[in-house]
């Protein structure tokens, strides 16, 4: 488990360090994007659940021959 933690904390600091290497420039575009697409997944309205009622199944009627 602590392999995993350290593993996350180092691929963290390596992102951090790219970061602050990009030009101003570079950080705003992607910071633009992020939010544009944060825009649109809170814009996007989770699906209505199922209504249980009305998803009844026709049962066909059972036919007996005397």
């Amino acid at each position: 488990m602590n392999l995993l933690l350290d593993d996350m904390i180092a691929r963290k600091r390596e992102r951090r360090k790219e970061l602050a290497a990009l030009p101003a420039g570079e950080k705003l575009r992607m910071l633009g994007q992020i939010l544009a697409d944060t825009k649109s997944i809170v814009a996007t309205p989770p699906p209505k659940p199922a209504n249980p009622l009305r998803l009844k199944t026709r049962k066909a009627p059972l036919i007996i021959s005397p």
